[in-house]
């Protein structure tokens, strides 16, 4: 078979050519296939019948797991998100990198996996980027890298972050070079980083709330000594009911926040077991500015978490005896004052 015009001009060899031919035939069948339109089910589909049968998550994260990661840390729905676990970063650190939809890789940072299997043939190692086990632990294991699979996956990792020096027969797995930004990898290359962007934010926070802890821990003995430590009366109504075999009841409570003119309605709904607390402004309007940011922590002194956008939803068990505010920056504790029932 002969190359086409389009992959000569952006390749060096006959062999690239043919290796960017077969990329662009898979990615040209995978945009046709994008375009054409959904057609409706013949059936109907009970989200919380199906949420309520899959399988738990496999939390045990060890190096060289194939897992399908949860679809909220990615965007769009294209194909499923599968990914390689290659080696742990640093404590509950992971290192970790996505697999492409096609069986060639497409550039030099891309390489073989060996694995006969769509959508696990070839691992994106450009795009391989650190999160917390809590993160990849919300995923299903579907198999495993081959031991060599993974160090090569490793070595090709830090060749294309620092250019470190890849044996010769590395150009047998690998993509051809990209020489022209009019190559159509490179919308396949933004296309894949931005699919994954979601997994990062994530990762962001999470560290972000990592910090936030450690900050919190080492305030603990004055936080705990503070006035500004406020008991909710939901608590002791809610043991009274258990005590007396009741149905527990939705109820609510709220507090002043006088420095800062506003309200914090501490609502509880038993059915859920959660507990959400809402900002509000002096209007009776929801406030999600003014204490943005802000952290709740609990009567032990452990972080619950922080406000966003005017509101917060914890476990109705990490507050249930109280609970205390903190500003962002300083971690001073805000006063609150009981408005009733």
């Amino acid at each position: 078979m002969k190359n086409t015009l389009f992959s000569r001009i952006l390749s060096d060899t006959d062999a690239d050519a043919a290796r960017l031919d077969a990329w662009l035939a898979e990615r040209n069948t995978d945009l046709a296939l994008r375009s054409l339109p959904e057609e409706p089910l013949p059936f109907t589909v009970d989200a919380k019948r199906l949420a309520a049968a899959a399988a738990p998550f496999d939390k045990n994260v060890e190096p060289g797991q194939i897992r399908i990661l949860s679809d909220k840390f990615v965007s769009g729905d294209a194909d499923l998100p599968f990914l390689a676990v290659l080696d742990r970063w640093m404590a509950a650190l992971w290192l970790v990198a996505p697999f492409s939809p096609y069986s060639t890789p497409a550039a030099p940072g891309e390489m073989s996996s060996g694995i006969r299997f769509a959508e696990r043939r070839v691992l994106q190692c450009w795009n391989a980027r650190t999160a917390h086990e809590e993160i990849i632990s919300q995923s299903y294991v579907m198999g495993s890298l081959d031991e060599t699979v993974r160090k090569d996956a490793l070595a090709l990792f830090r060749h294309t972050m620092s250019g470190a020096e890849l044996p010769a027969d590395f150009s047998a797995l690998v993509g051809t070079p990209i020489l022209s930004k009019a190559d159509p990898r490179c919308e396949y290359l933004a296309e894949s980083k931005e699919r994954y962007a979601p997994l990062t934010e994530a990762a962001k926070k999470w560290e972000a709330h990592l910090a936030l802890e450690e900050r919190i821990a080492a305030r603990k003995d004055l936080l705990l000594t503070s006035a500004a430590f406020v008991r909710t009366a939901f608590g002791a109504a809610r043991a009274m009911a258990l005590a007396a075999g009741e149905k527990e009841k939705e109820s609510s409570e709220t507090f002043l926040a006088p420095a800062f003119g506003v309200e914090i309605d501490v609502k509880y709904a038993p059915s859920e077991g959660k507990v959400r607390l809402v900002v509000y402004d002096s209007d009776g309007e929801r406030d999600g500015k003014t204490l943005e940011g802000f952290s709740v922590v609990d009567k032990d002194g452990a972080l619950v978490g922080t406000i966003n956008n005017g509101v917060l939803v914890a476990e109705a068990s990490a507050v249930a005896e109280g609970f205390l505010l903190l500003d962002p920056e300083s971690l001073e504790p805000v006063a609150l004052e009981s408005k009733g029932h």
